[in-house]
């Protein structure tokens, strides 16, 4: 299986896991000692192994996105670059009547035998304290962090 193929049945996965809370079903996509990375956001991080990953994507999801609404836009671009599928999109969270916040994203995912062994969440820096505006006024409660 190509890489894009492996990395769309991954993606495919953990919107599901998004929505039932399912997070098992993503085992076989990351390798035991797989690290993930969020960069240029206020809860940036380094998550090491496959266990911690999961557990931290349920966390993110509980404290924060169940309490939003998210929507991902843009024309999702897609490239592979050796070992590496590299996604170029963007978020964007609301929460009641909260004003939208908005955010590039570019997403790199390495792989190893047909797992992750290491992905990023690279976030437009410029954005970051926009994103802390809106946590002031908007976020009372929530908590987007992975650890």
């Amino acid at each position: 299986m190509d890489l894009i193929s492996r990395f769309i049945e991954q993606r495919s996965a953990f919107e599901q896991s998004y929505k039932d809370d399912d997070w098992s079903r993503l085992v076989p996509f990351y390798d035991e000692d797989a690290v993930y990375e969020v960069m240029a956001m206020p809860f940036h991080c380094v998550v090491k192994g496959r266990t911690s990953i999961l557990n931290g994507f349920q966390k993110a999801v509980t404290n924060f996105d169940r309490h939003c609404e998210r929507t991902i836009w843009g024309n999702s671009q897609v490239s592979v670059e050796g070992s590496n599928v590299i996604v170029v999109s963007g978020l964007t969270m609301t929460r009641g009547d909260s004003p939208p916040i908005h955010t590039a994203l570019t997403e790199i995912s390495s792989y190893k035998d047909g797992r992750i062994v290491r992905m990023i969440d690279l976030y437009a820096p410029d954005e970051s304290d926009k994103y802390e505006a809106w946590m002031q006024n908007w976020g009372a409660g929530l908590d987007p962090s992975y650890v």
